[in-house]
Parts: C-alpha cells; structure tokens; sequence
C-alpha cells in the first residue's frame, strides 16, 4: 500500500481493505467555501479517487479569513476551479472534477448522479433543499453540515429505505435567516465541522460501525457542548425505547392554548441567536445548557418546550423527564416554523 497512506491504514478496524474503498470512490463537495475548503483537503489527503467540486463563486478579499485552500493571489479566480489546482498539489494522483458554476434545478440531478456520497458545504437555504431533494430521488448519502457564528451541525442522512433526510429535522426553508456576511463567521470553526463532515464521509465509505447514521450533531464550540440527537421519519419515534414516559406532542391550535395559561411555562430550547424570533413570552433556555439551568424550570407547572423544527424540543422533554423526574412535559411538533406557518 502507498506510503502516502500508511499511517491510517493501520488504524484498528482500518487497514488496506477499507483504503482501497477510498481509493474506488467518488465523492461531490458542493461549495468550496468556510466548510468546503477544510472538508476538500482531508478528503484528498486521504486517498478519495475521484472528488467533483461545484461552486460558481468567485474568491475575494473577505474569504481569506476562513477558506483556507486560497490565498490573496487568488481573489478574483473562480473557487472550484482553484480549488481543484491546491488539491492536486496535495495528492497529484486524485481525480479531481470542477464544476465553476452553481448548482440549480437544470443540472443538479445530472451531476449528483455520477457519485457515490455528496456533501453539502453550502450556504443557501434553497441549494440545501435542492441538494436533499435530488439526494432522496436518487438515493445518494448525503452529508449535510452548517454553521452559525459559534455554533454547528453535522449530520449524514444514509437514503437507504427509510429514506431519512434534512425535511424530517427542518422541513421548510426558514423565512428569516442570516448569512455569514451579517451574522459573522469563525475560520476555526468551520474548520471543525468542515473536518467532520470530511470524517463522516471517510468512516461512511469505509463502512466503521459509528457514524452518524441518520443522526444530527450539534457543537457549541464556546463551551465544547455537544448533543446527538436521532432522526426519524416521525418525530414522536425520536425519543428512547428506555424511557417509559409518555411525552405530550402539541399541535399549534394547542400550543397557542398554552400561551397564555399561567399554570404553564413555556421554554425555548433554541439557541439565543436562531430565527425567527417568537411574538410571546417564554424563558429560553438552549438544549446544550439545560441541565445548568435546570433551576429556571418550576415543577409546579406544565414545561411546554419547542425548538425551529421539533427535534431538539422531544429530545429536551426526555431529557427533563428521565434525568430531573419532570411529570408534566409537552412540546410542539413541528416546531416554530409550523407555528408561523399556521397563523
């Protein structure tokens, strides 16, 4: 085996087996920017045979900071393009496609076809959707990764038959969201997500026992806070087998009948930052910090919890009832972004 590869190829469970099935893969990285550029780099660097790059932007001044494969003799140039001339000077032998315009609705499913894992390094709502959608039609893996300001998600939706996918966490594009030009971004941390969504493809490809398998991860990196959660077509199956309470799934004609009753409190378990803003009152508490804030909680009322999409909602629920013996607990399926669409 290639020296090149030798020191992964020793890994327990590794070995040369699992290397040649990066070297017979092809993957597509879709957006060669903040999670792109790290996600590009250990791909190759680990022996992916053939890796397609789309991306129609241009590089400039401002994406220095964080997409990290260019540099300042290259603003101007297209990213996947250039993208493809650092990779090659990484591992020469890699095949490497560029495709320097974006992805849309006349060439997506052509494109993606052609590889095996597809990995969405995007920053668009509407490409995200689009890329999911062609993914479940084709039954493609995907590989799905975002950030905001401090904060991550990774996840791999597999597209075997139960044919879970990003609608099953978010299902429609949120009305209100920033882009990293208002709300800010940190190179090292999508470097991180960048390299684990890298990692996910690496271990899914070389078929490793523990990836996230249809699961969503969520990083605070300010703190180092982390929270897997399963993903599953109906989301009153994400809750664990062990827990033997029963945990009250609200529609929003009955969340809005909880608004105002002063027997109940409602919890926000987004983070501080996430749209769209709520138009009543609630205590918000992020998942990833609710055991230090248990002591917000009164015991002596019904805990009406929800999130944006009615993921992290259940799994808080669960969790105030299996740790910290809460008896009444309730949250909002489908989220906030159902609530808005309904009213």
């Amino acid at each position: 085996m290639n020296l090149r590869f030798h020191r992964q190829t020793i890994l327990p469970n590794y070995g040369e087996a699992a290397q040649q099935k990066l070297l017979n893969s092809k993957v597509l990285v879709i957006g060669a920017g903040g999670l792109g550029c790290p996600c590009l780099q250990y791909l190759v660097s680990s022996g992916i045979g053939l890796i397609g790059i789309v991306d129609g932007d241009i590089i400039d001044m401002s994406n220095l900071q964080r997409q990290i494969l260019f540099t300042t003799n290259d603003i101007g140039k297209n990213k996947a393009v250039t993208a493809k001339e650092k990779l090659k000077d990484i591992h020469p032998s890699t095949e490497i496609n560029s495709f320097s315009f974006f992805l849309d609705g006349k060439n997506a499913k052509e494109i993606i076809s052609k590889y095996d894992v597809v990995i969405d390094c995007t920053d668009d709502f509407n490409t995200r959707y689009l890329i999911n959608d062609v993914c479940v039609e084709l039954s493609k893996p995907l590989i799905f990764g975002a950030n905001y300001q401090f904060e991550g998600q990774v996840a791999v939706f597999k597209m075997d038959d139960t044919k879970i996918n990003l609608r099953d966490i978010f299902p429609t594009p949120p009305k209100q969201a920033m882009r990293c030009e208002e709300a800010g971004a940190m190179g090292a941390v999508l470097g991180i997500l960048g390299s684990v969504q890298a990692l996910e493809t690496i271990k899914l490809i070389t078929q490793q026992q523990d990836f996230l398998y249809n699961e969503i991860l969520y990083l605070n990196v300010i703190k180092y806070e982390t929270v897997k959660i399963k993903i599953s077509k109906k989301l009153s199956d994400v809750r664990s087998p062990m827990l033997g309470n029963t945990i009250i799934d609200l529609n929003v004609e009955e969340f809005i009948e909880k608004i105002n009753n002063p027997l109940v409190q409602l919890i926000d378990v987004r983070n501080e930052t996430e749209l769209p803003k709520v138009d009543f009152k609630c205590t918000q508490i992020p998942l990833t910090t609710l055991k230090e804030n248990i002591h917000l909680l009164n015991k002596e009322k019904e805990i009406v919890l929800f999130c944006h999409a009615g993921i992290r909602s259940l799994e808080a629920a669960e969790r105030l009832q299996d740790e910290f013996d809460f008896q009444q607990v309730s949250h909002l399926k489908g989220g906030i972004v159902k609530y808005f669409s309904m009213k």
